[in-house]
């Protein structure tokens, strides 16, 4: 009897191993995936309006976090016909030859308050570098959906076109297209509490 009550002290004292986490769901209606470049001096704006991925986050273990988002470059757009036709051509996107970029987290790091940093690779022209996104999060009962949370992730991300081997040929130099470009994301989405 005694050696049953030892037995069941120091299997309650283990620490019990994490369990899995619910992935978020994305909301696509109010996410957005948008970037600002230069060209000629003026801001040029624009959006990936198709994209998705597989977000599993808690701010309690972020040793388990996952982000895997898939851009659809050939829906890259600016509401210019003719940015677009350059953008999604072979000096820059080269859509038809690389019809997704990606991101995928290697690690998520607490930076105090709200602020977070998911660090991890960076994909565009099969061009993988590292990076590290900066992104606040807030997260909420859902009062659309009872008994779920609701997250909002706001992020701005700076990177160097031409390190991805975006804008060759006359559009490898920075005189007319700048070299810096901002990643602005806003991701809106829910998960079982």
């Amino acid at each position: 009897m005694r050696r049953l009550l030892i037995i069941a002290v120091l299997l309650l004292a283990k620490p019990a191993l994490a369990a899995p986490q619910d992935v978020w769901t994305i909301d696509p209606r109010n996410s957005s995936l948008a970037f600002t470049a230069t060209q000629v001096g003026a801001f040029v704006n624009g959006k990936f309006p198709a994209w998705n991925g597989e977000i599993v986050l808690d701010p309690v273990a972020l040793a388990v976090a996952r982000i895997d988002i898939r851009i659809q470059t050939p829906a890259a757009t600016t509401n210019n016909y003719d940015v677009d036709s350059l953008l999604r051509g072979p000096n820059f996107l080269d859509v038809k030859k690389f019809p997704e970029a990606r991101f995928v987290a290697t690690s998520i790091v607490a930076s105090g308050g709200d602020r977070y940093e998911a660090r991890g690779k960076l994909t565009i022209r099969d061009v993988t570098r590292d990076v590290v996104l900066p992104f606040t999060l807030a997260i909420a009962d859902d009062p659309a959906r009872p008994g779920s949370l609701r997250g909002t992730a706001r992020g701005k991300l700076q990177i160097k076109r031409l390190d991805f081997g975006v804008g060759l040929d006359e559009w490898a130099g920075t005189g007319q297209v700048a070299n810096d470009v901002t990643i602005d994301l806003n991701v809106v989405a829910s998960r079982p509490k």
